[in-house]
């Protein structure tokens, strides 16, 4: 009879370890689900991630494609305006004229008063042509600088 209570015992003890190495490979499988659902999520995030570069790279391929679009459209008018500004034409005589006198500060201090109603300075004063110097100035310009590709 003790042969059996000891092989009883045994049996008890056997089994106690098979349950205790089940929990383990419970524990084990627990950790692996775990990870898999860490995993899963961020293999989620990282599709996430590139649906949203994904659809940036598209809208910036919508604005690159807007801006080829308006940058052919600018080249265009350009080239109108250009055609339109060709048309124009200043008066040789006035692109020769003299430049204007430049007045300093101290000659304007020295310079007679202007008449209100004529415009014109008084006797021994300084008198000026506004429109005429800008006019010879613009002519000047325009005599130094035809290529108007960057206008």
């Amino acid at each position: 009879m003790k042969g059996g209570v000891d092989l009883v015992n045994k049996a008890g003890g056997a089994l106690t370890e098979i349950v205790e190495s089940i929990k383990q490979v419970a524990a084990i499988v627990s950790e692996i689900a775990n990870a898999s659902a860490e995993q899963a999520t961020g293999i989620e995030q990282v599709n996430k991630a590139l649906n949203q570069m994904d659809e940036v790279t598209q809208q910036n391929s919508a604005l690159v494609e807007e801006n080829a679009a308006t940058a052919k459209t600018l080249e265009q008018q350009a080239k109108a305006m250009d055609q339109r500004v060709a048309s124009f034409r200043i008066d040789e005589t006035e692109m020769e004229a003299p430049a204007p006198k430049t007045v300093t500060v101290p000659e304007l201090r020295t310079a007679a008063p202007r008449h209100a109603a004529s415009g014109k300075a008084r006797a021994g004063g300084v008198r000026t042509k506004p429109v005429a110097a800008m006019r010879t100035t613009a002519a000047a310009k325009l005599k130094e600088d035809t290529d108007w590709t960057e206008f």
